[in-house]
């Protein structure tokens, strides 16, 4: 009797998936978007920091909206801002 109610506490807890807080969604978002930005420029093209994302979570992904600071080859900037969709497992970026 004793292993079997081991092994249902072990399934129990194994299928449970931790929260993630809203740093560490924020940070992973911000990671997502800018390997994303990343993949789609070209070289030797601007250069950029993310500085704020706001976001709201949905069934399927998060809606973001991202702030960004583009840095221009000649020396100038500016700031921008970047909306997109990224996947619950921070996999998948798709522009909105």
């Amino acid at each position: 009797m004793r292993p079997i109610c081991l092994a249902v506490l072990l399934m129990i807890t194994a299928g449970c998936q931790r929260r993630l807080s809203a740093t560490e969604v924020k940070n992973s978002l911000e990671k997502a978007m800018a390997a994303y930005l990343h993949q789609q420029q070209h070289p030797d093209s601007l250069r950029f920091d993310m500085i704020d994302v706001t976001y709201r979570e949905t069934d399927s992904n998060y809606q973001c909206r991202f702030t960004i600071k583009l840095y221009r080859p000649g020396g100038s900037d500016t700031t921008g801002i970047v909306t997109g969709k990224v996947s619950k497992d921070f996999s998948t970026v798709s522009p909105l």
